[in-house]
């Protein structure tokens, strides 16, 4: 199959093709690739590996490398069950010449865990991808910077696992490395700051996420004051004020901030960070001067836009909502692309107790089970009528709990043509928790 691909897109390979015309080749594949034309790419690699098997043999790891820029290709493309065989044929070439440990396998290892999650095979993923970062860490250290693009993969696939003692616990070794590698204050820094924030936000611990989104702005602003590179870390700081109104600081949230930034945590400086809610308003609307009207940044501007009427809107402030949400539009328009707008997004919402996020329960004694409410929306976003698009006898009173708390929550409504707009068929996912039957 792979032989007749090659041919018939892009001509016969003979079998004594020179170096030079693999090096041309492989120029090509490269070119095609890193502009993202993988159609183009994928022929170009498939005629790379033609001319390595004949320049080195069919058994070398000169193949093994030709094999993993194909299987990506693949990837790129979405074509999941092509890359998965590609992937697992380098990782077996590499193994036949008994290098278990060959740095050249954490590619492919990478790359079969990235499809196996982009397969929903989330469980299968973690082997390719604890056995990559075992390679790296043995040949280049516990704090090498390469392991880093391997544990962000890792990360992923604990989360979607919800294994989330082991996410997090990589998240702050991720944090580490990179400190370590790039320094304080190293504008490298943003990207793993940034992360590290989004964890903490995402698990409720809108103190630390904010402490570590205001690091960013300092760090992004000693580089380039008042630059656009600040426009995350802003985002972040005005997100997590805003969540930290609706939901309230926990005890919790300020642990985990005093364990991960002492000196932050101590004397006043708690005081310090704990900023009036109207600072979410104006970090948001630092972030818009700092985007100007640079055409180039119409899809960030109308995202900022979108937060600012997502604050204003918690805090009561509906007109000014429904003002910035319509300029966001307008912005997302110019930028060709208004998904962030198209469906209704919630803005405030409480689980019921039965929720799976609210705690744990034994596992022995109940079953984590998806909970699917349909719910049509006014224009307003308020909820018109819900449904349970999946009911089951057995949770019935768990149902009707979920679907009083989506109709209880806050919903930034559906845009059309620039206006809010009913929508009749959204559906709305929870994971709650149902006893198990008594055994006989």
């Amino acid at each position: 199959m792979l032989a007749a691909l090659a041919i018939a897109l892009s001509g016969s390979v003979g079998m004594a093709a020179t170096p030079d015309e693999r090096v041309t080749a492989y120029q090509d594949f490269r070119g095609a690739f890193d502009k993202g034309d993988y159609k183009l790419a994928l022929p170009a690699a498939a005629r790379v590996l033609e001319m390595t098997r004949s320049q080195f043999g069919t058994e070398t790891p000169e193949v093994a490398n030709a094999l993993t820029n194909l299987a990506t290709t693949y990837y790129r493309m979405h074509q999941y069950g092509e890359a998965l065989d590609h992937y697992r044929n380098a990782i077996t070439l590499l193994e036949l010449q008994n290098q278990p440990t060959d740095t050249r396998l954490v590619r492919p290892l990478q790359g079969l865990g990235s499809t196996l999650l982009a397969m929903q095979r989330e469980d299968e993923a973690l082997v390719p991808l604890k056995r990559a970062i075992d390679i790296v860490r043995n040949h280049d250290g516990l704090h090498a910077e390469s392991q880093l693009p391997v544990l962000r993969t890792l990360i992923v696939a604990y989360e979607a696992t919800d294994r989330l003692a082991d996410a997090g616990r990589e998240h702050d070794y991720a944090f580490a490395v990179a400190e370590q590698a790039y320094g304080r204050n190293d504008p490298r820094m943003l990207g793993p700051l940034d992360d590290l924030a989004h964890w903490h936000e995402k698990s409720s611990h809108y103190t630390a996420a904010r402490a570590l989104y205001e690091r960013a702005v300092q760090v992004a602003d000693a580089g380039k004051p008042n630059g656009i590179q600040a426009v995350p870390g802003l985002r972040g700081i005005a997100r997590c004020l805003r969540l930290a109104y609706v939901f309230g600081e926990t005890e919790a949230s300020v642990a985990s901030l005093a364990q991960a930034f002492p000196q932050l945590a101590t004397g006043n400086s708690m005081e310090a960070i704990s900023l009036p809610s109207s600072d979410g308003e104006r970090d948001l609307r630092s972030a818009l001067q700092r985007l100007g009207n640079a055409p180039a940044q119409a899809a960030l501007r109308g995202a900022v836009l979108v937060d600012l009427g997502d604050w204003y809107l918690t805090a009561n402030k509906a007109s000014l909502a429904l003002s910035s949400w319509r300029e966001g539009w307008k912005e997302l328009v110019a930028a060709g692309d208004t998904s962030l707008l198209d469906q209704p997004a919630l803005l405030y919402y409480h689980a019921p107790g039965i929720a799976v996020s609210r705690h744990q329960k034994d596992p022995n004694a109940y079953s984590e089970q998806r909970v699917d409410i349909r719910l049509a929306f006014e224009a307003n976003g308020k909820v018109r009528d819900a449904s349970v698009a999946n009911p089951a006898p057995e949770r019935e009173a768990a149902e009707k709990s979920v679907m009083s708390a989506a109709r209880q929550a806050t919903w930034r409504p559906a845009f059309r043509n620039g206006s809010p707009s009913a929508v009749d068929d959204y559906v709305f996912h929870e994971m709650i928790y149902v006893k198990l039957p008594a055994p006989n």
